[in-house]
């Protein structure tokens, strides 16, 4: 019997390394960027956004404010259509104004109306580090690693049925010191169609209801 446990505990062990080296860097930067997501309430941060389709280049800067679960402002900063503004608090529909001298037109639009999305088609439901984290756990059959860059982490995704994903091949989102995004692409085969930046990142802030009416 004794020596039966003392064969069997190497095995144990053996089975547990496998277990362990199952999870690979890709998972295991998701699972730190759930782990981090989870400990935010509300965060606001500057959104530099270029998106591409086709010949149309959209270049723009964003206010970007967001308080769990849905609550969510976007204010254009510069760039096209600067002075527009969205609000977001779940549902359907979404808030918003052009810039320029029709900013004082309140529109309520469905949230995929072409007024209310970026050039790509991005709503602004699309837009927070939730919605981001769940888009790519979403990707079915995709391929996804991680490698450390300095102090950041990249998280590289193969995407397996471009069609599914808008005809992005592949994805790559850079996290931050605090395992939260400081960067987003997207790539049609060798062209960059999508960039956003993320700057001045301030976690669970202080967001009051007013920052909501538009």
């Amino acid at each position: 019997m004794k020596r039966w446990i003392m064969l069997a505990a190497p095995v144990a062990i053996l089975a547990f390394a496998s277990a362990a080296s199952a999870t690979t860097t890709g998972e295991q930067a998701l699972a730190k960027y759930a782990a981090a997501w989870d400990k935010v309430t509300s965060y606001t941060c500057s959104m530099a956004a270029r998106e591409v389709s086709g010949t149309r280049v959209q270049d723009r800067v964003y206010a970007f404010k967001f308080r769990k679960p849905f609550d969510t402002r976007m204010d254009v900063t510069e760039g096209d259509d600067r002075g527009g503004a969205g609000v977001w608090r779940g549902g359907d529909t979404v808030k918003g104004h052009q810039g320029g001298f029709l900013s004082f037109i309140k529109l309520n639009l469905n949230l995929h109306d072409p007024k209310a999305v970026s050039v790509r088609g991005t709503t602004i439901a699309d837009a927070n580090f939730g919605a981001l984290l769940e888009h790519i756990k979403s990707l079915k059959g995709a391929t996804i690693d991680a490698v450390p860059d300095g102090d950041l982490t990249k998280i590289n995704v193969a995407v397996a049925d471009p069609a599914a994903d808008d005809n992005v091949t592949k994805e790559m989102m850079v996290l931050g010191t605090n395992d939260l995004p400081v960067e987003y692409d997207q790539w049609e085969g060798d062209n960059e169609v999508k960039r956003v930046i993320y700057t001045d990142l301030a976690l669970n802030v202080d967001i009051p209801d007013s920052t909501f009416n538009l």
